[in-house]
């Protein structure tokens, strides 16, 4: 074992050839020799292990004696330049392992000192500085260079398994074990992994939250369902914007009918006597200053009228012709006795007539077949208010005979009448009494005529007032 410990002897060539091997090719340096007073931090103490023998073919060199140990002035770590190398598995002991055969076989130089290799999962770089004075002067004591198998060991620690520390050898054991010469250059086939060593747990592609349908699924069809509906919800509202929005409404045109022209009914005048007495001529009679009721009957019946027709008398002043008098001027001319509350409801659509008699009677009553013609005095008044005048009436019968009888030109009474009695003719009521026959009476009533208006009417024949019945209510 001491002569496997003895480094060998190289010559100047040896040594150049060496380190111009080293230069172009690269190996796995071995760790250099790091005195204890320069390492970076305490390595614990391990047992020396054990150097394995030359092996066949390598020329047997005889050991030299241990160089002093080169104690360089300064360590400086190079930066850390990452290799992409394999994630080494921790070294563990491997027993009665048979020595790898090396495609060359080189001396290697025994190491003055093992250094204990470093702890899993631990990045170490060790490097030295050297001067060429010092190479020259330890190549020519027959030592070898310090410094020039430099160790580089990168490990990438994993991120998640946890590090495997390598259980130091125990210096009992008595195993024999082949030594791997550490600070050999050549290159080794990767050591044989345990199987029960730990795998590094496979980490798992995290998925993505947001859904990406495959090529030709259903959710890209339904995509294109939806780009089509968009599609035409589009073509159809630029449609409505361009025909209907954009394009002017058209203007309606609303005919205003032509009034026709509608004759306003002219409002008829209400009839009046003139109009219901129509075709009845006018005659002229004059009062005069003395004697007026007297000259006014004497000149009625001298008027030459139709039997069974009425004419109209226009009375006027006999001093003056252009002087007309209205019915209640009338009366008041002649001097009649009429209440006041009759005169004063009595209103303007009033006249005197004089109607043709044809009925006559003899002494004892019989009725003339061939009468001759007689005149008869009408007085038609209206009336303002026919309830109050029909009372004033009412009242005036007892003086009513004494009050007219110069103006009908009244005899006797009737010997069996003694007062007024009714009568009717074209649903009018009628009140009469003879004096002594029909031919000769003082007979009134209050007629409704067809106009509406209502009406006085005094006369002193019966037939007479059934004429002017029949004139007001238009037969």
């Amino acid at each position: 074992m001491a002569d496997d410990q003895k480094p060998q002897t190289m010559d100047i060539n040896d040594l150049v050839r060496e380190l111009s091997k080293s230069s172009t090719n690269p190996v796995a340096p071995t760790p250099p020799l790091a005195p204890s007073t320069q390492a970076p931090r305490p390595i614990p103490s391990t047992p020396k292990p054990p150097v394995s023998p030359p092996m066949a073919g390598l020329p047997a060199t005889p050991p030299s004696p241990a160089p002093k140990p080169f104690v360089p002035p300064t360590t400086v770590r190079p930066p850390v330049v990452p290799t992409p190398t394999p994630k080494p598995e921790a070294p563990r002991p491997q027993f009665n392992v048979p020595p790898q055969s090396f495609a060359q076989s080189k001396p290697a130089p025994a190491p003055s000192s093992v250094t204990p290799p470093p702890t899993s999962g631990v990045k170490e770089y060790q490097s030295s500085i050297r001067t060429m004075s010092e190479d020259i002067s330890n190549i020519k004591q027959g030592q070898k260079p310090a410094g020039i198998n430099i160790p580089r060991k990168v490990e990438q620690a994993a991120p998640a398994p946890q590090p495997v520390v390598p259980k130091p050898a125990v210096p009992g054991q008595q195993f024999k074990v082949p030594s791997v010469n550490l600070g050999e250059s050549q290159k080794t086939g990767p050591l044989a992994q345990m199987k029960d060593a730990p795998k590094p747990p496979a980490t798992s592609e995290e998925k993505s939250q947001i859904y990406v349908p495959e090529a030709g699924s259903k959710g890209g069809n339904r995509n294109v369902l939806f780009l089509g509906i968009g599609a035409i919800a589009l073509v159809a509202g630029f449609a409505y914007w361009f025909f209907i929005l954009r394009a002017p409404a058209p203007e309606i045109v609303i005919e205003t009918p032509t009034p026709t022209p509608t004759e306003t009914p002219v409002p008829t005048p209400t009839p009046t006597l003139s109009s219901m007495f129509s075709g009845v001529v006018r005659e002229s009679v004059s009062i005069k200053q003395t004697g007026a009721l007297a000259s006014f009957v004497s000149d009625t019946g001298k008027v030459v009228v139709v039997p069974g027709s009425f004419k109209i008398l226009n009375t006027i002043d006999a001093q003056n012709a252009s002087t007309s008098y209205g019915f209640v001027d009338l009366l008041s001319k002649l001097a009649l006795n009429v209440p006041v509350g009759l005169v004063s409801n009595i209103g303007n659509d009033s006249a005197m007539f004089v109607y043709g008699q044809k009925e006559s009677f003899d002494s004892k009553g019989n009725l003339l077949i061939e009468p001759t013609a007689s005149n008869r005095i009408v007085a038609v008044a209206e009336l303002k208010d026919s309830a109050s005048a029909s009372e004033v009436i009412t009242s005036w019968e007892n003086s009513l005979s004494n009050d007219l009888k110069v103006l009908f030109s009244l005899g006797k009474s009737n010997k069996d009448q003694t007062g007024f009695t009714n009568n009717s003719y074209r649903n009018t009521n009628i009140r009469f009494w003879n004096f002594p026959f029909a031919d000769r009476t003082i007979d009134y009533s209050i007629v409704v005529a067809s106009n509406g208006k209502t009406y006085f009417v005094v006369t002193n024949s019966r037939e007479a007032i059934f004429g002017t019945i029949d004139k007001l209510k238009g037969f």
